[in-house]
C-alpha cells in the first residue's frame, strides 16, 4: 500500500513537473488608496483617498496549469488628501511605496482566455513624500500655496510596510510564449504608517486598490 501511495506521489509530482514553466513580465497601471485614521478631536479635518500610479515587473513559477507561485517588484504611490471643512486649507500627500508581493496564483479556463486569483502576503518600503496644497499663516490669518518634500522622522514615521494582497484578473495568450493580463489587486496594511511614540495610540493605516495590466513572455 505504502509503494502504491509513493507511486502515485510520483506520478503526480512528475506531471507537475512536465507543465511547470517560467514566465516573467512588466505591469502598469493606476492605484486609489484610502488612509483611516482616529480623528479623536480633530472632527473638521477630513481625509480622502487620491489616484496614483504603479508599475513594476513580475516573475512566475507555473507549477502546473492551474497552480503558480508569483512574485512582483512593484513601485505604487500610496496619496491621500487631508483638508478642512468650512476653511480653505487642502494638503495633498504623495507618496512612493516599494512593494514585494509574492502570491499563489490559482487559474481557470482555457488556453487562450483563462482567468486567474492571486492571495499571498506583502512586504514594503516608504520611499519618499511630498505634499503641496493651501494652508494658514497663523499669524497674519492669510492663506498661501506650498509644494515641499516631507521629511521623514525616525520617532514617528514607520517606513517599513507589510500586509495581506489578493487579485483577481484574466489572461489571454495571444502568441506561444506570449500572454496579456488585466488585474484588480487589494493591498491591506497591516503596519501604522505612524509609530505609536506618544501616550495616545494614534494608529494610521492605508488600504490600496490597483488596477493594472502586464504583459509576459514564457518560457
Amino acid at each position: 500500500m505504502n509503494k502504491r501511495k509513493m507511486i502515485f506521489a510520483c506520478a503526480m509530482l512528475l506531471s507537475m513537473a512536465a507543465h511547470a514553466q517560467w514566465r516573467v513580465g512588466a505591469t502598469v497601471g493606476a492605484d486609489y488608496n484610502v488612509f483611516t485614521m482616529d480623528k479623536q478631536y480633530e472632527s473638521d479635518w477630513q481625509h480622502k483617498g487620491r489616484w496614483g500610479a504603479t508599475m513594476g515587473i513580475s516573475g512566475q513559477y507555473d507549477v502546473c496549469n492551474w497552480l503558480a507561485v508569483r512574485a512582483d517588484l512593484s513601485w505604487t504611490q500610496k496619496n491621500r488628501r487631508q483638508y478642512r471643512d468650512r476653511i480653505p486649507i487642502d494638503h495633498k500627500y504623495y507618496n512612493d511605496y516599494l512593494l514585494l508581493p509574492l502570491m499563489a496564483s490559482l487559474k481557470t479556463g482555457g488556453d487562450k482566455l483563462s482567468f486567474f486569483t492571486n492571495v499571498g502576503v506583502y512586504g514594503g518600503y516608504w520611499l519618499s513624500s511630498h505634499r503641496e496644497g493651501v494652508d494658514e499663516n497663523i499669524f497674519s490669518d492669510k492663506y498661501y500655496d506650498f509644494s515641499e518634500k516631507v521629511t521623514f522622522d525616525s520617532d514617528r514615521d514607520q517606513r517599513w510596510d507589510c500586509g495581506f494582497v489578493g487579485g483577481i484578473g484574466a489572461e489571454y495568450r495571444f502568441a506561444s510564449h506570449w500572454a496579456a493580463q488585466v488585474e484588480a489587486r487589494y493591498y491591506y496594511s497591516t503596519t501604522s504608517v505612524q509609530k505609536q511614540y506618544m501616550r495616545v495610540k494614534d494608529y494610521r493605516y492605508n488600504g490600496t486598490l490597483a488596477i493594472q495590466m502586464g504583459f509576459n513572455y514564457i518560457f
